[in-house]
């Protein structure tokens, strides 16, 4: 749900910024009078007028409120709540500084201005839709205590809608970038891509064993510093080869099946220790079936490896040593560590060879798809295709649906590949393969478009008449909001704007 509304909150500022317009929505209840004592809750104050935590309540329940109609069920007050906290006391902010700036450039709501807007209001009227009067004065009277206060909120809120105009009229979209935007998200295109993975060595190729051997020689100061970054991999733990006796308990609230289990345990244990060979008993025995015909061996094995009980018992019994009957959560075991070898570290003189096949092949794998890649770039320089290219190296390519533009540049069997999605569709029919070697992780990637899909041109013009408004809203609401920004930051600098959050915070 917070992903939600953190996608949410270019769409916050435009609620603040598009019921502007409408006079009576986002800001309503910022500029209204405090009372005597409101100092003490002051949560904006501005160049001598204070703003209140009743007025940043108002504007973080209809917040609230519009979230709740846009999520539905998927809303969570509670996990929404210092989101809400943090964008209303945002728009409490905003809005003071928009006013103020539009008396500071002279701008003034009359008094036959603030008569009509009332007038105009449908809370204020009556079924028949006219103006009520006695509606009209108990609401002001219930929601902000005085007629004079709602009248200083209405002027603050008309002041703000006359300099958002202002700013609004600067904003210009031209048919022509809405036509471009409009097809970028209609058009579509089919590729085939080339992906050669440079980790890998081609079918068919090796280092040989002298080969190994020349590249340790040449190398060996790299790779001793490779043997030096890879240490922890080289370190091999302490390792018991234990041998045991199983028998299994399935129910261990059962005290009948546990008490018969245990006795043949101790009655298997007692023959060992008679003379009868381990190994003996436990293939004539043993529950376990991984290793019973194997005379109970376990094989090598470092901690963590096996159940914890025959673990401690096979790391602290000498070798040879047969443990007492003990208790698992599987059931009752017989134990006998027969072989230990110590922890260490493999030296380089160990690991030498190993290091220099594994960074030899890296690297001839890398050189030799490298050179590839270049020899099928070069071919499609010399006027040949992709796919022409690609066949004549035997290799194949891969083919896509058709794709849209995407800002992740996600392409199905390649995966985020923004630069490679486009230059597709920066392709031509006439020249459809680029010979551009893309990298993707250890794949080397070239591309090639296969078909275009352009949209008719009715759909083209009816999309850049919806893009043409959703882009000139977004230079609106960018041009207001940098705007504010900039004031805010200005009367903050000038010590004239203090914001007092930790009011919201402990309220």
């Amino acid at each position: 749900m917070l992903d939600v509304i953190r996608r949410g909150q270019r769409w916050l500022t435009g609620i603040f910024i598009g019921v502007i317009g409408l006079v009576f929505a986002a800001f309503i209840g910022l500029g209204g009078p405090l009372s005597p004592d409101s100092s003490a809750t002051a949560v904006v104050e501005l160049d001598g007028r204070e703003y209140d935590l009743f007025q940043f309540e108002r504007i973080r329940a209809r917040q609230d409120q519009a979230f709740r109609e846009a999520l539905g069920d998927q809303y969570d007050a509670r996990t929404a709540g210092p989101f809400l906290d943090t964008q209303a006391l945002r728009l409490l902010v905003d809005g003071a500084v928009l006013s103020y700036a539009a008396e500071e450039l002279g701008l003034r709501v009359s008094k036959d201005e603030i008569q009509r807007t009332v007038r105009n209001m449908q809370g204020f009227r009556d079924e028949s839709g006219r103006f009520d009067r006695e509606r009209f004065l108990d609401q002001v009277e219930y929601e902000y205590g005085s007629q004079r206060s709602f009248v200083d909120i209405l002027r603050q809120d008309l002041l703000r809608t006359k300099l958002a105009r202002l700013l609004f009229a600067q904003a210009q979209v031209s048919d022509g970038e809405a036509r471009g935007v409009a097809l970028h998200s209609l058009e579509r295109v089919q590729i085939a891509f080339l992906a050669i993975d440079t980790a890998e060595l081609p079918p068919g190729t090796e280092v040989s064993e002298e080969g190994v051997a020349e590249y340790l020689a040449a190398h060996e100061d790299e790779l001793l510093e490779t043997y030096a970054e890879r240490a922890d991999e080289f370190q091999k733990p302490e390792k018991v080869r234990a041998r045991h006796i199983f028998f299994r308990v399935e129910d261990f609230e059962d005290e009948a099946e546990v008490e018969e289990a245990r006795g043949r345990a101790e009655a298997a244990l007692a023959r060992i220790r008679q003379g009868a060979a381990f190994e003996d008993v436990a293939l004539e025995l043993s529950e376990d079936p991984g290793s019973r015909e194997k005379g109970g061996d376990l094989g090598l094995f470092a901690r963590g490896e096996v159940n914890p009980v025959l673990e401690e018992r096979a790391f602290s019994l000498d070798l040879y040593a047969v443990s007492d009957v003990v208790q698992s959560d599987t059931g009752f075991h017989v134990v006998r560590p027969e072989e230990r070898i110590e922890a260490r570290t493999q030296t380089f003189d160990e690991l030498g060879l190993e290091l220099a096949r594994e960074v030899a092949e890296a690297s001839l794998a890398d050189e030799t798809g490298r050179a590839q890649a270049e020899r099928i770039a070069q071919a499609i320089r010399d006027g040949e295709s992709l796919e022409a290219a690609a066949r004549a190296e035997a290799l194949t390519l891969e083919r896509t649906g058709m794709l849209g533009r995407r800002p992740d540049g996600f392409i199905p069997g390649l995966g985020s590949a923004p630069e490679v999605l486009s230059t597709a569709f920066a392709l031509t029919p006439e020249r459809p393969s680029s010979p551009r070697i893309f990298e993707a992780g250890t794949r080397l990637v070239l591309v090639q478009l296969l078909d275009r899909n352009t949209p008719e041109q009715e759909a083209l013009r009816q999309a850049a008449e919806a893009q043409k408004q959703r882009l000139l809203e977004e230079k609106r609401n960018g041009l207001l909001q940098s705007w504010i920004d900039h004031r805010r930051d200005t009367l903050v600098a000038d010590n004239l704007l203090q914001v007092n959050a930790d009011l919201i915070s402990g309220r």
